[in-house]
């Protein structure tokens, strides 16, 4: 289901009530974690599987192969040697140490307690994150201090060492299992197109009324922080649209050509409230006929008052098929 948006306390309830053992790094093909540490950022994504291994891109040591065991550890691949080593034993009862490969300047972990407490920007949760510490390193100004994990979300919290001192990055976003999770209080804005190409059909015969191709997008704004968001809207229009090619040449706006009742609006969006709308558009000109092939640019927004300040745009190509 993608696109929507759960809560991480959901997901945890949803896993204590099955009778599999935690998942404590959730792998699959298109899952991806954002961190935020300050001013940097850390984006971790599951690519692909080969063989029984997942290819993992975004930790500082480059792309990882990794396997979960029924025990719940974690093995990593030597992509050269053909070996497997532990990269997390998070199975292992409290106060087990082990060795590691999670980093070249980490060679053991301890675990710390599979009830810790965790408070960041995802959520605050007492007893339920797997807490992991990592001894010295022989490595001087680097290597990772401890992690938190949450079962069935993933690593929330890394603390590395560097020549500055301890930096900690934390989970601001998770998209798991094709399902969007979002906990971090803010204001999200989303655009949903129903096709990445859209196809001119030409081939014989040629049906003049499913020439154009029509392209549907769904605009939506979330408030997910604490206090009510208001938006004052100068007309009864409540949404645009426009399609631009290449070049950045304006070629439709949804708008062009329809009248609306001149009603000075307020509406408020209470926390975790969302407002969405369909926007169906043709892809062709005024006399009816498709856009050339190429890529081109839709960008919605919400039509309230100071312009486009809650806007999105999302890339498409249009193809023709003779």
């Amino acid at each position: 289901m993608p696109g929507i948006r759960i809560s991480i306390a959901s997901l945890l309830a949803a896993g204590l009530a099955s009778a599999a053992a935690p998942d404590y790094l959730p792998l699959a093909p298109g899952n991806q974690w954002i961190y935020r540490a300050g001013g940097q950022t850390l984006t971790v994504e599951v690519l692909r599987i080969e063989g029984a291994y997942f290819v993992v891109r975004g930790f500082p040591n480059g792309e990882v192969r990794l396997r979960r065991d029924d025990d719940g550890t974690l093995y990593a691949l030597d992509a050269r040697g053909g070996r497997e080593s532990v990269w997390a034993a998070f199975g292992a009862p409290d106060g087990t140490e082990y060795d590691t490969v999670i980093d070249p300047c980490n060679r053991r972990a301890r675990v710390v307690s599979h009830s810790a407490r965790y408070a960041g920007p995802v959520g605050e949760f007492r007893q339920e994150a797997l807490h992991i510490a990592y001894p010295p390193s022989g490595c001087a100004d680097a290597g990772i201090t401890e992690e938190f994990y949450l079962p069935w979300v993933g690593l929330v919290r890394r603390t590395v060492t560097t020549i500055a001192g301890p930096v900690t990055y934390d989970l601001v976003y998770a998209r798991l299992g094709g399902v969007t999770v979002i906990s971090e209080p803010g204001l999200s804005v989303g655009l949903l197109l129903n096709r990445q190409v859209y196809y001119v059909n030409l081939m014989p015969p040629v049906d003049p009324r499913r020439v154009v191709p029509e392209l549907t997008a769904r605009l939506s704004l979330r408030n997910g922080t604490e206090t009510p968001l208001e938006v004052v809207f100068p007309s009864g229009q409540n949404y645009d649209l426009e399609i631009r090619n290449a070049r950045d040449e304006l070629l439709h706006r949804w708008s062009d050509g329809r009248a609306f009742t001149m009603i000075f609006r307020r509406e408020t969006l209470a926390p975790g409230q969302e407002r969405n709308y369909l926007i169906a558009v043709p892809l062709g000109d005024k006399d009816g006929k498709p856009f050339p092939d190429g890529r081109y640019t839709a960008e919605a927004w919400f039509a309230t008052e100071g312009g486009k300040r809650y806007a999105a745009r999302l890339p498409f190509e249009i193809q023709t098929t003779h």
